[in-house]
């Protein structure tokens, strides 16, 4: 049965002469461009370039990433090896040296050996640094200047009770007497100051028992001896009073040895 004829639109083969190389023709030569040839160039120039630079970007940073295994940036990458490859080292010949400040040392004085506890002459008391100088013994001390004694403030460092400042020294003791109380002489002695003391003590007197040891009678409301006049311990000198720097009537007794004055509760 003969075949059918194919549905569709036939197209006749391309003529074998199509195909066929003209022999006659030069084997080096060329056929000239068209404007069909380069509206197709035209299509196809921006793809190509596209193409041809993200090639060249991607070699790029192969090359930069090159042997380091990680997908860090070129610059980082770049530093890296920078870093491993050129390590830091000192010339053969350098050296390190710093200022140093001049220091001198000075042995600690020696200190003195303390008597061992228990034994004979230890004493259990500090003395301050701002003791005031103790003079003899007391046994060969002075007797009370009143006829009844009671402290009201004590020697040492005090609030003072005319400025209100503190850290005022309290140079003997102020014991309490009425006005007109009779005080006697705590020793015997001669009278080298009898009269009115410029820094505070108002009526004074003053008896020198020889040695370097001397007693002193402030704020007195009368004075009963003169300058130079022999004393017997317990002889009536003056009446108390508030004369001076005084809040009110009582007898401020001082004790002095060599010119300093100590306390007098060691003496009496």
């Amino acid at each position: 049965m003969p075949s059918s004829p194919a549905r569709g639109r036939h197209r006749s083969p391309v003529p074998a002469r199509a195909w066929r190389v003209d022999s006659a023709a030069p084997r080096h030569s060329r056929r000239r461009p068209t404007s069909r040839d380069f509206a197709v160039l035209r299509r196809n120039l921006p793809a190509a370039a596209t193409i041809t630079a993200a090639m060249l970007v991607g070699a790029a940073i192969t090359a930069a990433n090159a042997g380091t295994g990680t997908d860090r940036p070129a610059a980082a990458g770049a530093e890296q090896v920078a870093a491993i490859e050129v390590p830091a080292q000192a010339s053969p010949g350098a050296s390190i040296s710093f200022d140093r400040s001049p220091v001198a040392t000075v042995p600690a004085p020696a200190v003195p050996e303390s008597p061992a506890a228990g034994s004979a002459g230890a004493s259990a008391q500090l003395v301050p640094a701002a003791a005031v100088p103790a003079g003899p013994a007391a046994s060969s001390g002075l007797a009370a200047p009143l006829a009844s004694m009671s402290v009201a403030s004590p020697f040492g460092f005090r609030t003072s009770p005319i400025t209100g400042g503190s850290g005022e020294l309290h140079t003997g003791l102020d014991l309490v007497a009425s006005c007109q109380t009779a005080v006697f002489a705590a020793g015997a002695g001669t009278v080298v100051e009898a009269g009115w003391s410029a820094y505070g003590g108002g009526n004074r007197i003053v008896v020198d028992h020889g040695n370097g040891l001397k007693s002193t009678y402030n704020h007195l409301a009368s004075i009963e001896t003169s300058v130079g006049a022999p004393v017997a311990a317990g002889q009536r000198l003056a009446a108390a009073g508030t004369t001076g720097n005084s809040t009110g009537c009582h007898l401020h007794f001082e004790v002095l040895f060599n010119g300093q004055t100590v306390d007098p509760q060691g003496w009496l």
